[in-house]
């Protein structure tokens, strides 16, 4: 009976899909989708309801549709496709502990949909059964109608008198048959093999998955291993000796390395945090690109020595303690550095006002030192590697659908105009911002009057105000096509604003 009702559902599924995104831009169409999809998924697999990390990709899902519908911005339908791919596997496997694995497998069991279906829709032997006798049926009616149409076509062009009797029916049969499939090409059947492929793979659950029984094995604690086989060399004063050694090694390096960090971030405090003052002579830009690319690898290559050292028996040394403190301090330390990059990013700012990777810089850090914090907790508490990918997994995804809540854009067009000309605004950059900021940039034309040699972002024209009024135009031209299903509140908005001023 189950497998039965997910057989309808692939149905309505695949036709839904093929309806609401044929021919369309992603606007409500996605909120449709999204409320089918998650309702059958909640129906369909009880027992999703009670994990945890299948309802935080729900609700991810779900908050992001909400996302695409308000605001449309390339972020939201971004991280909304990412939810839809990760729904997948925590859903048919509650148990998946991180999105890593969770990503490898809904990729690894999309490319085997075509098994997939075959073994479930099998399954309903009633509803395949019916299949093959209507493919039964049919088989004595076309091969009639086949031999019919030759015969025709023989006794058309041989006897004028019946080419002429037919030509009157056939044309009627013809024009009906032409305004029937006028509207039916063979991408929207493409679109609905599509939607069934992947309402399959949604809805059909394979029977074995040795992915997550190998993802069991994991540990999120260390374990401490014993015997001659994890010596780095075979002495015959045994495993303490060697962890001494690698004690002493990981101590001295860790402790060397911290003074020189010191020196480095008391200059950055120094000269940074406080202190700074910028001038033409100044190269700021060159200033927080390589400097902040530099300082963002030494961050992450000071998380994978720490990985490396506290990655097994050194956790259970009983004389580890200098070396904690010193990786302890070292962390400490890389968030003081962190910290002065943020400064760096937002001098940058000030100066050369906003743009989507130094506020993607922002999103990376905050990453960056979530990372950190969960570092500094796996080596206090003897935690695994299996235990940092799965904690900064799912903050990742969480920090993504975060992130997409505000309207970048619109955010970057307001802070720019506010701010011009205390902070240098590219003109050829404001007018690649989205459709909806259009209003925003409109209301501060004066930023867009600078010479074209000042900007290096992109060249449109020698004038910055027609190009926009250009694209203003053509918005509106394009706005009142567009089908109810593309519709978002954002660029709804827009198009108002231009409408009220005429």
């Amino acid at each position: 009976m189950k497998n039965k009702i997910n057989f309808y559902l692939l149905l309505i599924g695949s036709t839904i899909f093929t309806l609401v995104f044929w021919k369309q831009n992603i606007g409500v169409n996605s909120l449709i989708f999204t409320a089918f999809l998650v309702g059958s998924l909640f129906f369909l697999f009880p027992e999703s309801r009670k994990s945890n990390n299948a309802l935080i990709v729900y609700t991810g899902t779900i908050m992001t549709s909400l996302l695409v519908v308000y605001h449309a911005s390339s972020l939201s339908i971004f991280v909304w496709v990412m939810s839809l791919i990760f729904l997948q596997p925590v859903v048919h496997y509650p148990k998946t502990k991180t999105l890593v694995v969770g990503g490898f497998r809904a990729f690894i069991s999309y490319l085997s949909i075509p098994i997939l279906l075959q073994e479930n829709i099998r399954k309903e032997n009633k509803v395949f059964k019916k299949s093959l006798r209507v493919f039964k049926i049919l088989k004595f009616i076309i091969i009639p109608i086949v031999v019919l149409w030759v015969f025709y076509w023989i006794y058309k062009i041989a006897v004028p008198e019946f080419d002429k009797l037919t030509n009157t029916f056939i044309g009627k049969i013809n024009i009906w048959f032409t305004d029937f499939f006028e509207d039916i090409s063979f991408t929207i059947v493409l679109l609905f093999v599509w939607g069934f492929a992947t309402m399959g793979w949604y809805f059909f659950k394979r029977k074995k998955d040795s992915i997550e029984f190998k993802e069991g094995k994991y540990s999120e604690k260390i374990k401490r291993k014993r015997g001659k086989e994890f010596f780095y060399f075979i002495t015959p004063k045994g495993l303490k000796p060697l962890l001494k050694n690698e004690n002493t090694i990981a101590s001295i390096l860790i402790i060397s390395v911290n003074f020189l960090l010191l020196t480095v971030n008391y200059l950055d405090i120094t000269t940074i945090w406080f202190n700074f003052e910028y001038t033409i002579d100044f190269n700021l830009k060159q200033f927080v690109h390589e400097g902040t690319y530099l300082l963002i690898f030494s961050i992450l290559l000071s998380m994978a020595i720490m990985l490396f050292y506290f990655r097994a028996n050194l956790n259970f040394y009983k004389k580890n303690k200098i070396l904690k403190i010193s990786a302890y301090v070292w962390i400490f330390q890389n968030l003081i550095l962190l910290t002065s990059v943020i400064i760096r990013n937002l001098h940058y700012i000030e100066h050369f006002a906003l743009a989507y990777l130094r506020i993607g810089l922002f999103f990376y850090l905050s990453l960056v030192i979530f990372g950190l914090i969960t570092l500094l907790l796996k080596i206090k508490n003897g935690k695994s590697l299996f235990y940092l990918i799965k904690i900064n997994s799912w903050a990742l995804y969480i920090g993504f659908v975060l992130f997409a809540i505000p309207d970048w854009d619109s955010f970057i067009a307001n802070y720019n105009s506010k701010n011009y000309p205390k902070a240098f605004v590219e003109a050829s950059f404001m007018i690649t911002l989205d459709e909806k900021t259009y209003p925003i940039i409109k209301q501060n034309k004066n930023l867009l009057n600078q010479d074209t040699k000042l900007n290096t972002y992109h060249y449109f024209s020698d004038d910055y105000e027609v190009e926009l009024d250009k694209k203003i135009d053509n918005f509106m031209n394009e706005y009142p096509e567009k089908h109810w299903l593309s519709w978002n509140y954002a660029d709804y908005k827009a198009y108002k604003y231009f409408m009220d001023k005429k």
